[in-house]
């Protein structure tokens, strides 16, 4: 029968690690060693340098600078755009207060019925819970 060296290959005996060593290793092996630490600091020092021909260079060079007119240009756009949201918004905004109004008016009324449970009373335990609860979420939401 072949002995473990032969059929293995040939492993010294100092290269076996304990079951103690492998679970320092494991424990470990999130830990930056000193050689790593020193390749990284290497890295950190050093330039990051970009290989970019001059056209592409030039290109975004040219898409950053604007001239004079071409800023005015760009500031009557962004101005329009904003009349016209405002425009929008003094259409629109009659109906959006008096969606708020509406939708208050719902949450009142939620309320109202609530209370009248209780008044009424012949609730369980639950079920007066869950009034008093349904209550204090629309006083929250009203708030």
């Amino acid at each position: 029968m072949n002995d473990m060296g032969e059929e293995y290959g040939h492993i010294p005996d100092g290269f076996l690690l304990s079951e103690k060593e492998v679970e320092e290793l494991r424990k470990q092996k999130h830990e930056l060693t000193e050689y790593g630490k020193q390749k990284l600091r290497e890295l950190m020092s050093k330039p990051i340098e970009a290989k970019v021909s001059e056209e592409d260079y030039n290109k975004v060079v040219n898409a950053l600078t604007l001239t004079h007119e071409e800023m005015l240009e760009e500031a009557a756009k962004r101005e329009a755009a904003m009349k016209s949201v405002e425009k929008l918004y003094d259409e629109n905004g009659d109906a959006l207060q008096q969606l708020a109004a509406i939708e208050r008016q719902e949450l009142i009324n939620e309320a109202l019925i609530e209370l009248d449970a209780i008044v009424m009373g012949g609730q369980n335990t639950r079920e007066f819970y869950l009034s008093v609860s349904h209550i204090r979420n629309v006083l929250e939401r009203l708030k």
